[in-house]
């Protein structure tokens, strides 16, 4: 019966929130048609103008513009919509915060936006920053973490991926440049037959230098501390979309092992989602389930535990194996920014490979679940310690930030 009401809450919770995109959308297309102004036009800004825009954000971008504003002096504007946005990953670099309602909401505040100098949009999402492309002539970039066409392919079982690929086979196509973050865009580009390929730069998740931590306390084999920061998903979702996020089974068998799981849920979390997880942890000492934290302060957070975790394992799914060979996250890089080795999964083949390059953790296979004390008994703890703090400037913001700087700059003309 709770699974029951957990499932009509998300339903109701979606209902109510598409509904209020449809009950605004009439006014602003009035508005729009009236030509009358969402904002305060941008022309009196002494600086270039940088316009972040998407539907939900991620993390990474306010991380991005801060490193950019070392090197240049610019005014950066986030358009998101409001149901997409959380503070928590936001920063003082981000100038001007605008949250739109619907897409004409969106077509009216890009108006005042003209005269910018770049357009950097994000997804995975891309309908809103498919409708931004083909209402604005500023010079675009897409830029992206997960391809939803890579997921499952160009027929996915899932409605709303099917409604979505139209519009991100639209951005790949006509985008100006494509910053990737993962390699799964050259799978979309051959999945979508795109040949005339836009400029392209490959921009892995790098690691934020301001909040590198070392890690605190003493590692203790016999009882260690393993922290996940991320999504998370009850066990009244969809299996098909969300089983590599269900704790399940890692929580019983970290149990049996006196192995202690913190998670994190992301920002944006359903209440549902967390509640499941916390009447688990009533029952379960060896399972804790932690707020969110804002970006500023997760580093520090995680600091604390001796492991983090990245447990996504491909036979759990039905996603397809070029999404696990090609994809990344964030929270790799915000374990290594805590200054604590990483425990992944080897069918994650891009992540596990920058861990085992790099020295900096374990790589286990699902099999390895049940024996995952004795493997970590086995390990040099204070090495993969060494490593994460040799290597760690290598696959930094500071030290990449350069290469975006320079792209932007052939993409825009400059």
């Amino acid at each position: 019966m709770g699974q029951y009401f957990s499932k009509l809450r998300v339903l109701l919770r979606k209902l109510r929130m598409f509904g209020e995109i449809f009950a605004t959308s009439a006014a602003d297309f009035v508005l729009d048609a009236l030509r009358i102004p969402a904002i305060k036009s941008i022309a009196a800004e002494e600086k270039p103008v940088m316009i972040y825009l998407g539907g939900n954000l991620p993390a990474r971008i306010a991380r991005m513009i801060k490193w950019h504003k070392r090197h240049e002096n610019f005014f950066a504007v986030l358009v998101c919509h409001k149901d997409g946005y959380t503070d928590k990953y936001v920063n003082p670099s981000l100038d001007r915060v605008i949250l739109f309602r619907n897409r004409f909401h969106l077509k009216r505040i890009l108006k005042g936006l003209r005269g910018a100098r770049l357009i950097h949009a994000f997804g995975p999402k891309s309908y809103y920053p498919a409708a931004a492309k083909r209402w604005s002539r500023i010079p675009f970039v897409y830029d992206m973490q997960d391809v939803l066409a890579v997921y499952y392919g160009l027929h996915p079982p899932i409605r709303w991926y099917r409604n979505e690929l139209p519009h991100e086979k639209y951005v790949l196509k006509y985008c100006d440049g494509f910053v990737s973050h993962s390699m799964e865009v050259q799978e979309a580009f051959r999945l979508y037959q795109i040949n005339s390929k836009p400029e392209t730069l490959f921009f892995p998740l790098c690691c934020d230098d301001d909040v590198f931590e070392t890690k605190k306390g003493n590692f203790d084999a016999e009882e260690f501390h393993v922290v996940y920061a991320g999504e998370v998903a009850g066990s009244f979702r969809d299996s098909r979309q969300f089983a590599t996020i269900q704790f399940h089974y890692l929580a019983g068998e970290f149990a049996k092992q006196k192995i202690h799981l913190h998670l994190y849920p992301a920002p944006g979390t359903f209440a549902d989602d967390k509640h499941e997880y916390k009447k688990m942890a009533e029952t379960n000492r060896f399972l804790h389930v932690h707020e969110p934290v804002h970006q500023s302060a997760l580093a520090r957070e995680l600091s604390q535990y001796d492991f983090g975790l990245i447990p996504f394992f491909y036979r759990d799914t039905i996603h397809s194996r070029e999404k696990f060979r090609y994809s990344t996250s964030l929270k790799l890089f915000n374990y290594i920014e805590a200054g604590i080795p990483v425990i992944s999964t080897k069918d994650i083949d891009f992540q596990s490979w920058i861990t085992a390059r790099y020295g900096m953790g374990i790589i286990i296979e699902k099999n390895d679940i049940p024996v995952l004390k004795s493997i970590v008994k086995r390990t040099d703890y204070r090495l993969l310690l060494r490593n994460v703090e040799d290597n760690r400037k290598k696959i930094s913001l500071n030290h990449h930030i350069i290469r975006l700087m320079e792209f932007y700059n052939r993409v825009s003309g400059k």
